[in-house]
């Protein structure tokens, strides 16, 4: 068994992952993620989601952040990109009649590193069609609560507090909330 209070740097740590990815914190992470992403998909297909997929391997698009690009080397000089999300897809989906589907998908931008962004990240896509306000606030609240129970195994109680159609709220300095007027502008 790995000391897990032992400091190592992180350089050792990366030599030898096979090792460090025994450390019980490290097993917990892994496990706890696969448990989050069988329960997201568990709960959208409880709701009659389905379950899509989208090219990993795409045209660059004008938007955003820059984009990763993979040369093609059956086409000499054209490149793919990665994709920054699934965006370039939603429309192709909706209009095909998909009006409820979600996805677990990676997403990459090339971007300048700070704290709270990373180049290659894990995002869950959830499209509906036809729904106002509180569809999404309810979809969304029940599916974090139901990540939250299969995670931590605790319940989560919904709706929450301070929900936009509920409260009139609004979200400021990222996760303070304070109580505006609907008919004010924020400050």
């Amino acid at each position: 068994m790995l000391d897990a209070d032992v400091e190592i740097s992180e350089n050792i740590r990366l030599k030898y992952r096979y090792l460090d990815l025994r450390r019980p914190e490290l097993q917990r992470n892994i496990l706890l993620r696969s448990r989050v992403a069988a329960a997201t998909r568990e709960y959208f297909i409880s709701k009659g989601f389905i379950e899509v997929e989208t090219p990993m391997l795409a045209k660059s698009t004008p938007e955003g952040a820059r984009d990763y690009l993979v040369p093609s080397r059956v086409n000499q000089g054209t490149f793919y990109a990665l994709p920054q999300s699934p965006q370039t897809f939603k429309q192709l989906l909706m209009i095909s009649g998909f009006d409820r589907y979600f996805q677990i998908v990676k997403c990459f931008r090339d971007e300048d590193l700070r704290a709270d962004r990373q180049p290659e990240f894990t995002q869950i896509d959830v499209e509906m069609s036809f729904i106002n306000e509180e569809d999404i606030i309810n979809t969304m609240e029940g599916l974090m609560a139901y990540i939250f129970k299969a995670g931590t195994g605790r319940e989560l109680k919904t709706p929450f507090p301070g929900s936009p159609t509920r409260t009139p709220w609004s979200a400021t300095a990222g996760t303070t909330r304070t109580p505006v007027s609907p008919w004010s502008s924020a400050t």
